[in-house]
């Protein structure tokens, strides 16, 4: 476990000093989870599969091939990378319509593939993360009843994170093209937003540019 948790700080500490060289290399939040994705998985060995259930319609008439006869093939998966993005499942607590960025999954995991899509139990997770990417807002500001401010969907994703199981470890990453905390008047919002983080026992952090 301590090994897992130093890889993802270490991931994601690497990924922000790269972001903050060149934050040309990256257009979206997934390109950063998968930046930390990679050098995870770079280091740390598959998780093993426990169990794969395939929850597949066979409902295929006439000359069109039967589905199963593709989805089975997840029967065969004894293991995937530790490291994935974009995950979730229906029994998450915010339900399977809503994805995590990442998730570092421990070993004898379980995963259901229902229509094709890839779906997990939150017990098998080790950790998981949110990124936020802000562009082109010039300060963050503290607007909590705004549902289309940048801080609701920060705030957003760290309750999401504060829903998982307690042994669950947590990170909410916040990158922006400008700093967003550059005002006195955002000092409310940073405040707030840490507040919230640790009521949810999530490690909020910012990666925020400076001026060359």
């Amino acid at each position: 476990m301590t090994r897992t948790l130093e890889t993802l700080d270490l991931a994601i500490e690497a990924t922000s000093e790269s972001y903050l060289q060149n934050p040309a290399n990256y257009s979206d939040e997934r390109a950063l989870a998968e930046d930390v994705r990679q050098r995870m998985c770079a280091v740390l060995p598959p998780a093993s599969v426990g169990n794969v259930t395939v929850d597949e319609s066979s409902g295929a008439s006439g000359n069109i091939p039967d589905h199963e006869a593709y989805t089975s093939r997840y029967r065969e998966v004894t293991e995937i990378d530790r490291v994935q993005c974009e995950i979730g499942g229906a029994d998450f607590p915010f339900g399977a319509s809503e994805r995590l960025d990442l998730g570092v999954f421990a070993d004898d995991l379980r995963m259901t593939v229902t229509g094709g899509t890839q779906e997990f139990a939150p017990s098998d997770l080790v950790a998981a993360a949110e990124f936020k990417y802000v562009k082109n807002i010039n300060y963050l500001r503290y607007r909590p009843d705004d549902d289309a401010s940048k801080y609701h969907d920060i705030a957003t994703d760290i309750k999401r994170l504060g829903k998982l199981p307690d042994d669950v470890s947590r990170r909410c990453v916040v990158f922006a093209n400008y700093d967003l905390l550059r005002r006195d008047a955002d000092v409310a919002a940073e405040r707030e937003l840490h507040e919230l983080a640790d009521r949810c026992d999530v490690d909020l952090q910012f990666v925020l540019p400076s001026p060359r």
